[in-house]
């Protein structure tokens, strides 16, 4: 079942208790992430694209994740990744600098950005997404579809806030939370009261708090978990191994190089904005995407990098982070609206998908 299936079983209203109707909803919201890792479940199935509502960064532990199948959507291409063994030459300055260990010789990659015994890494993940709705249905820009051949009558921005701690052990306990969402505006204007309760037939509003418990990496997650252990350790640390593996990574689909090239650097964003990375996993992600040609913009301590996927999908990424610290702080997702028409009442500069970042270590869980 498709996610427009999927929007559409909302829809239907009837005979759905409020149970029914809040896992619902929460497959199209919490879809809206999950792996683009929301952008992929990568399994032997095609290529799967996950966009969360309320997801920490990667959300797959979201309350609900809807995929979107993009089989026949182009796949992202960095035409700078090589096709063959042999990878382009790093930039001259490639990704953050690590410091050295005060009194050793020994080089931390971000030093201070790893919890110890007893502490917690918390992420908090503030997402806003754009949906659109005819007088029938739901349906978001992105994915196999999108707006082709849809007439949208109104779109609509929700906000939702998530929050993940990972243990300083990451075999034990995870938890987080998903707090209610909130409407922050409407395309086009005011839509007044008929618009607002059309929404809310369509789509219904979202209340209260969920909190969740999971052993050894993110809730709901297949195996192995992202932000486990053996996650964390099956990513080559060498960036031009670390690249290769990438393109390959969980993936038994047929692919083109290029598909291959853009999945790979697809596979490394993913890495970068869950923010649970090791700090030697994220050093060496970034040198793997300078390695691939992505081409990044620096400011005030933040380097931010722009991709453009026209093989595995047609959209554009950006993932900023924080040269200090190799974490995250804001990933952004913008489709192409391919065949859109004068369909698209949502300004081209709004993208469909804005996850900011706040990521910070503290000496206990909620």
């Amino acid at each position: 079942m498709d996610v427009f299936e999927r929007v559409r079983e909302v829809n239907r209203g009837a005979g759905l208790n409020d149970e029914r109707i809040t896992e619902a909803r929460a497959r199209l919201l919490t879809g809206i992430d999950a792996d683009t890792s929301a952008e992929r479940r990568r399994t032997t199935r095609r290529p799967m694209f996950v966009i969360a509502g309320a997801m920490a960064g990667v959300a797959a532990a979201t309350a609900g994740v809807v995929l979107i199948s993009q089989m026949d959507a182009p796949s992202p291409q960095v035409e700078a990744v090589p096709q063959e063994t042999a990878l382009p030459t790093p930039r001259s300055t490639p990704a953050p600098k690590p410091s050295t260990t005060s009194g050793t010789t020994v080089t931390e990659p971000f030093p201070g950005t790893t919890p110890h015994t007893g502490q917690h890494l918390r992420i908090v993940n503030t997402t806003e997404s754009i949906v659109y709705r005819d007088d029938q249905s739901v349906f978001a820009a992105w994915g196999e579809s999108g707006l082709r051949g849809r007439q949208p009558v109104s779109a609509l921005m929700f906000r939702e806030v998530s929050e993940v701690n990972m243990p300083a052990d990451r075999t034990t306990e995870w938890s987080g939370r998903f707090d209610g969402e909130e409407r922050v505006a409407y395309f086009p204007g005011n839509p007044g009261p008929d618009g607002v309760a059309a929404w809310d037939a369509l789509l219904p509003p979202a209340q209260g708090v969920r909190e969740w418990t999971s052993a050894g990496g993110f809730e709901g997650d297949a195996s192995p978990r992202r932000g486990s252990a053996e996650w964390s350790a099956a990513f080559p640390r060498d960036p031009y191994a670390l690249l290769e593996f990438a393109r390959t990574y969980m993936r038994a689909y047929e692919q083109t190089p290029a598909q291959a090239n853009e999945a790979a650097v697809s596979t490394l964003v993913d890495v970068l904005r869950s923010n649970v990375a090791p700090a030697d996993l994220r050093q060496s992600v970034l040198h793997a995407l300078d390695l691939a040609g992505v081409p990044a913009s620096t400011a005030n301590g933040i380097e931010t990098y722009r991709i453009r996927y026209e093989h595995i999908d047609r959209r554009t990424d950006t993932v900023s982070i924080d040269t200090a610290t190799g974490w995250a702080t804001e990933y952004t997702l913008r489709s192409d609206r391919v065949d859109a028409g004068p369909g698209d009442m949502v300004p081209q500069t709004v993208p469909d998908i804005r996850m900011t970042y706040s990521v910070s270590i503290v000496d206990s869980a909620p």
